[in-house]
């Protein structure tokens, strides 16, 4: 090894480097003030052997609604096709439900984070690829929180499970 390249390190490194770093600035753009208390750490233990992060409160009780608070809104909208799909196999079946509400809060409280990062990273790369020069605005648009969404969906909920209580 010559002394040149023991001096400098490979450029795919610094490459690398680089990369990880601007990754970690578009994350913490895109996300907000709760990726570096949290999302960061969280995201760090998601690796392709391992998609389990730990039990991310929020998404084990509040589900569609953390969905949408994330501005997630496809995978929102799936979720609901996917209770609705489940409900109706239930009632035409006769079983009861809180099996698989149980079932599908626990999916959401162990793979929310790890959905969470898969759709940070899709966005980043989106946005990245329309290549426009005010990719930092982009990114906090597109990113952050719906409170309001959050909170509608939240009314929502809470209306859907007093109308539970009152028909049983």
């Amino acid at each position: 090894m010559s002394l040149d390249h023991q001096a400098f390190p490979d450029s795919m490194y610094l490459d690398s480097v680089a990369s990880v770093n601007q990754l970690e600035q578009d994350r913490t753009l895109f996300v907000g003030a709760k990726y570096e208390s949290y999302y960061q750490a969280q995201f760090e233990k998601i690796i392709p052997k391992k998609q389990y992060a730990g039990l991310n409160i929020a998404t084990f009780f509040l589900g569609v609604v953390w969905l949408f608070f994330r501005k997630m809104y496809s995978y929102g909208f799936m979720v609901i096709g996917l209770i609705v799909a489940i409900g109706v196999v239930e009632i035409l079946l006769g079983i009861e439900s809180s099996s698989s509400n149980i079932g599908l809060a626990v999916a959401f409280g162990m793979f929310g984070n790890t959905l969470y990062k898969h759709h940070v990273d899709k966005q980043i790369a989106q946005i990245r690829q329309l290549g426009n020069s005010n990719v930092n605005t982009e990114l906090e648009n597109r990113g952050g929180t719906n409170r309001i969404a959050g909170l509608i969906f939240l009314v929502i909920w809470l209306g859907l499970i007093a109308l539970a209580i009152s028909a049983s």
